[in-house]
């Protein structure tokens, strides 16, 4: 089985504001790309201040974003109209940089071509963060959960969950709503990041801090807690996938507790089965302990492969703290039980593989790997967005790695290229 070949295109880029109006916008097209032979092809999709056409402006013309972060990405069913968001920090990739701006392009071709970057949520001196999106296909409505930050160090003190919501596919959208309702009682807060799910019955469900965010049929958002984590905290960022029998997967990485300050942290993913008021495998040690992981944010949904359900999951397969640059793409026909399927996004020259992976050491550069985004398009395609660091320096160590820009790219691939036909 051959490795991709992955080629990383600029494009018209820009931002503007996004038009929260009843009017549709209009949205520029940009060159489409395709699948190579081996059924795996790749763009820029938000670039980095470096990454020439492909960067993002800010907002007023001041330079363009130092980094874009955090992506978040769903197929609109039945359309072919796909949204994604990230996070555009303006001045450094770090946290407590502030100001950050979630930034939004829209596809009408499941991800073939895009528009040019608009500014989803951008309001004040706050840090909006953590874009999730989920869809009701009873009545077409798009939500984005997005939080709202203080800047600087007391971006973690009490973050507000708001959301902001579209009834034509992604075209125009509200002003963000804050929903206290909905936040997490105190402290430090994550919503996903990435996507919710909408569950066989209607059900909408959004992973939290500590809680899902759930809403019945015909009802609205609340806030629905979990037993506390191995540490004594609650579960952090994660993801949630219904499996084939009915009950939910939640998928966690592991908290800074339990990785670094004296805990028990296996290096794997944090696992729990169930629903709520009747959860197994929850507060335990379970450990799902194919996945291994080096605690930082993963990506997983269902797909129909060759007519039957799958889990895909996408995450850095190593047990290195803090090195995000070994994405694995795994698949599961058994609900999460048994991962039969795994293939890295990228190999050395070596061993045959991407050009890429051996580049990431030189200077300019991208090192691709950390948080990302799956969903699946109504074609059988599957689309992800990855972050990918802009080196800085050859030979670079882990550290500096991460201290370096970063973009988000877009992969599209054929379901086959993980699980053969």
């Amino acid at each position: 089985m051959g490795l991709s070949r992955r080629v990383f295109l600029g494009g018209a880029a820009g931002v503007a504001a996004v038009g929260f109006t009843a009017s549709r916008l209009a949205f520029p097209q940009q060159q489409a790309f395709a699948l190579d032979a081996d059924g795996m092809e790749s763009k820029m999709l938000f670039g980095d201040a470096q990454a020439g056409a492909a960067a993002i402006p800010k907002e007023g013309g001041d330079g363009n974003y130092h980094s874009c972060r955090i992506p978040s990405i769903l197929a609109v069913p039945g359309t072919g109209v796909v949204i994604a968001i990230v996070e555009g920090r303006p001045d450094s990739n770090f946290d407590r940089s502030g100001n950050f701006n979630l930034l939004m392009r829209r596809s009408t071709n499941s991800g073939l071509t895009w528009s040019v970057a608009t500014t989803l949520a951008g309001a004040g001196l706050r840090d909006w963060t953590n874009p999730t999106l989920v869809h009701d296909r009873t009545t077409g409505r798009l939500t984005c959960f997005m939080l709202r930050r203080q800047l600087g160090e007391d971006y973690v003190i009490d973050p507000d969950v708001y959301i902001a919501t579209s009834e034509d596919n992604g075209a125009t959208w509200t002003s963000p709503v804050a929903r206290p309702d909905l936040n997490r009682d105190m402290g430090n807060d994550f919503i996903g990041p990435g996507n919710g799910i909408q569950r066989a019955d209607g059900t909408l469900v959004v992973p939290a801090r500590g809680r899902l965010i759930i809403k019945a049929p015909g009802g609205d958002w609340a806030a629905h807690h979990l037993p506390q984590g191995l540490a004594g905290g609650p579960y952090g960022e994660g993801t949630v996938t219904e499996r084939s029998d009915g009950r939910l997967i939640l998928n966690y990485r592991a908290l800074d507790a339990e990785i670094k300050h004296g805990g028990t942290y296996p290096h794997t993913r944090r696992i729990a089965i169930g629903n709520p008021g009747n959860w197994q495998l929850f507060g335990e040690e379970y450990w799902r302990a194919q996945i291994i992981d080096p605690g930082a944010h993963a990506a997983q949904i269902s797909h129909s492969i060759n007519g039957r359900r799958h889990l895909l999951h996408l995450n850095s397969a190593t047990r290195e703290i803090d090195n995000r640059y070994v994405m694995t793409l795994r698949a599961s026909a058994d609900n999460g039980e048994t991962w039969s399927y795994q293939r890295p996004l990228s190999a050395p020259i070596s061993e045959g593989g991407d050009p890429l992976a051996s580049e990431g050491n030189l200077a300019g550069n991208l090192r691709e790997g950390g948080y990302s985004a799956l969903t699946s398009t109504g074609s059988g395609i599957v689309l992800a967005l990855v972050e990918a660091r802009r080196v800085q320096k050859n030979n670079p160590t882990l550290e500096e790695v991460n201290d370096s820009p970063c973009a988000v790219v877009l992969r599209r691939f054929d379901p086959s290229w993980i699980v053969p036909a």
